[in-house]
């Protein structure tokens, strides 16, 4: 099962981030972020190896697992 789109919203959430904010962080539009969010769209590798790093967790994980089951 495919947990991103969750997951990054609960990302956000844990660390008090809003979308602009993560936006920023990692050098895309707000409006990206809201489309990864609501599965609108999928992002490239590139976003998903740059929030990998900045959570500091596999892509694997990212994608696969539930994060809301994880303290991070």
């Amino acid at each position: 099962m495919n947990y991103l789109a969750k997951n990054i919203k609960y990302i956000r959430a844990l660390k008090g981030l809003s979308q602009e904010r993560l936006a920023e962080d990692l050098k895309v539009s707000r409006s990206r972020i809201s489309s990864y969010e609501d599965k609108r769209a999928s992002p490239p590798i590139e976003f998903l190896i740059s929030l990998s790093e900045y959570i500091n967790i596999s892509m694997d994980v990212l994608i696969k697992e539930n994060l809301n089951n994880l303290e991070l």
